[in-house]
């Protein structure tokens, strides 16, 4: 079964007018600016959920805080290096107060982020934080490897893999240039491997970001290795191909992906996936605004790593992913005491920028 593109609840390119009250916070101050900020969030696809979690996280965040945001995304990851670029050159112009920008291949994004950040419109990266050379001084990211050895744990523990059976894991990748689903894959494998040192891995196969190639990808290795004691992956749609695969195949293959997808989710309801890493995406594109908003706002900037955190989904808590996920209300009810927490005192979520690595 090839899996259509859903319909999506948002599709990213237009420009929100939206009010609500500032907050404050920074380490490093500038000239504040009186009027409404605006502000932009452009993120990596308008086809896929983990993108569209951010954007909404954005969106809301503006909503509160009064900024006038554009929302913008190529129809694909395989638009980053063009239609991307471009985005961002268009957002200099409608919003000069900052940009938040999550993109699949950062080493494109070093010299138009440079750019900007030498004619005055601060960036924050999101997701993926940013080459050395693109001066952006503050990355709204994960620590990834913690995401996949979360959801790992989460499988170990649960003894779906039996400790010395000597199976084969096979391992697939959506995006291989991004060096954070690298991470967590790295992070899955190292939980795996302590826990049972006969289990072996093939090389990490790459299994492509788009829907339908990447079910593709799925049922080929699905076929190649049907006896696999489990399938791991880090990305948006691994998940949601073997719900197909499984509906076509009639049969259930032990796996294990990220991301919070509609369909993914209901997988784990149903039993077809076992758990997800959760990295929180609608707080990356939230706490991404909030820092503009403050820096437009106060003239003081947050700098470093900041890290949201991350979760894990599995059987046993998957009632209360159902309800946040509902809509953006529900989302932002969900995260609201975590939002406030953060807020409260960012410095112990944020480190130096140069701690991120590849996240």
């Amino acid at each position: 079964m090839v899996r259509r593109f859903r319909i999506t609840r948002y599709r990213a390119g237009a420009a929100v007018v939206i009010a609500g009250a500032a907050l404050a916070v920074g380490v490093s101050t500038s000239s504040a600016t009186t009027s409404t900020p605006k502000l932009a969030m452009i993120v990596g696809a308008n086809n896929q959920n983990a993108f569209q979690e951010m954007a909404d996280g954005a969106i809301v965040a503006a909503a509160k805080y009064g900024d006038k945001l554009t929302s913008l995304a190529p129809p694909s990851t395989t638009d980053d290096a063009t239609t991307e670029v471009t985005e961002f050159q268009s957002a200099e112009t409608s919003s000069p107060n900052g940009i938040g920008i999550m993109t699949t291949i950062p080493p494109d994004f070093g010299t138009v982020e440079a750019q900007a950040e030498k004619s005055g419109i601060p960036v924050v990266a999101v997701d993926a934080c940013p080459v050395p050379t693109s001066m952006v001084p503050t990355c709204v990211a994960n620590n990834n490897e913690q995401v996949g050895e979360g959801i790992a744990t989460a499988l170990v523990k649960s003894g779906k893999i039996k400790k010395g059976e000597k199976g084969l894991v096979v391992v697939g990748d959506d995006i291989p240039q991004l060096g954070l689903l690298g991470l967590r894959i790295a992070g899955m494998e190292k939980v795996l491997k302590a826990y049972d040192p006969n289990l072996s891995f093939t090389p990490i196969q790459n299994v492509t970001a788009p829907p339908t190639t990447n079910e593709q990808a799925w049922a080929s290795l699905v076929s190649k290795y049907p006896n696999a004691v489990a399938y791991i992956a880090p990305g948006d749609q691994d998940a949601v191909s073997f719900v197909d695969i499984e509906k076509s195949t009639g049969k259930h293959y032990l796996n294990i992906a990220c991301d919070v997808d509609p369909v993914a989710i209901k997988g784990v309801e149903d039993g077809q996936v076992f758990g997800l890493g959760d990295p929180h995406h609608f707080l990356k594109g939230y706490f991404a605004m909030w820092i503009l908003n403050q820096y437009a706002r106060t003239g003081k900037l947050l700098k470093g790593w900041f890290n949201p955190g991350s979760g894990v989904i599995t059987k046993s808590n998957i009632a209360s992913i159902v309800q946040r996920e509902t809509n953006n209300q529900t989302r932002y009810a969900y995260y609201k005491a975590t939002i406030a927490a953060e807020i409260a005192d960012p410095s112990k979520y944020t480190l130096p920028l140069s701690k991120a690595g590849q996240n």
